[in-house]
């Protein structure tokens, strides 16, 4: 099967220990084509700053492709920084001053997540406050020419959204063309249906992120290369595949060594950041070959979608 080489990217939440320069250097190295750019780490220089990390991107031949604001959560998350506003307009006038400011970076779209209390079955809300703010966000996106990629988290993690027809239904709600859905396998891979509803509202989805889910998940930050554990991240990239996806395939993987409050004597974060990096590039290609012989098997009928 001909398909064209997938633009693979990795988020700079991936490597907490990094300055932002030393992820585009790294992710260059290890076969990256972009670089999900995290505010926190521009800290805060301020233009300058912003000045050298678009030089380095360029430098580097490496493009944005997921940018989340330094605050990117409309409602409360678990590792919310101290002395951060709690009031959702507050929070929103927050983000709308990074997406201007990220905006630069041509990001194939800006990350705005509504929320998420850590805990299942006690989801943060009120869902009202993310419809109240979230048309400024995407008015402020669409006059920097950007998009949204409304960040679809998991109802095990607390969110207040967490599925693609609440998502959607979300969408319609603030009817802002600019505004899409960001899916995740650790977030969305036990979702019912998830793959009749990934092709169902495939033109909804404008942004993707991978990683795979321990077989015992021991929380937030305990997530896995591409292709190992569950192994959900074939079954995903190869539907999204089939559905049309061809942005960045961003790789997002947390792995507590204490970070966040959790030190796995197994984490990733252990080692070197580009050893991880250089480790989860090669997960995420046997992923890609996987998934793309899952997408051939299927077209052969030798496999049932």
């Amino acid at each position: 099967m001909s398909l064209p080489e997938p633009r693979y990217a990795v988020n700079s939440y991936s490597t907490p220990h990094n300055t932002v320069f030393e992820d585009i250097e790294q992710v260059a190295r290890t076969g990256g084509q972009g670089v999900g750019l995290w505010e926190g780490k521009f800290a805060d220089g301020g233009p300058a700053v912003d000045e050298r990390v678009a030089a380095e991107l360029a430098a580097h031949g490496l493009g944005t492709s997921i940018a989340v604001p330094a605050l990117h959560a409309i409602l409360s998350i678990p590792f919310d920084r101290p002395g951060v506003p709690t009031d959702p307009q507050e929070r929103a006038d927050r983000i709308c001053a990074s997406i201007e400011r990220l905006a630069r970076f041509s990001p194939q779209v800006v990350a705005v997540a509504p929320g998420t209390s850590g805990v299942a079955g006690e989801p943060v809300g009120p869902l009202e406050d993310v419809l109240r703010v979230l048309p400024q966000i995407a008015d402020t996106a669409a006059a920097c020419g950007v998009q949204i990629g409304l960040e679809l988290l998991a109802e095990r993690r607390g969110a207040t959204i967490s599925t693609l027809p609440d998502m959607v239904a979300v969408l319609d709600e603030v009817g802002r063309p600019n505004v899409g859905i960001m899916v995740d396998v650790f977030h969305s891979w036990c979702e019912p249906d998830l793959h009749a509803r990934l092709r169902r509202y495939a033109d909804r989805i404008n942004s993707v992120q991978v990683c795979d889910v321990k077989p015992q998940e021991r929380g937030g930050f305990d997530r896995e290369y591409p292709g190992r554990g569950r192994g959900a991240a074939v079954e995903f990239v190869a539907t999204m595949i089939e559905v049309g996806y061809t942005g960045y395939w961003e790789l997002e993987v947390f792995s507590d060594d204490g970070t966040y409050g959790d030190a796995y004597p197994d984490s990733y974060w252990i080692q070197p950041h580009e050893r991880f990096l250089a480790e989860a590039k090669a997960a995420f290609d046997d992923t890609w070959a996987r998934a793309t012989a899952l997408v051939e098997a299927r077209r052969e009928g030798a496999v049932t979608a």
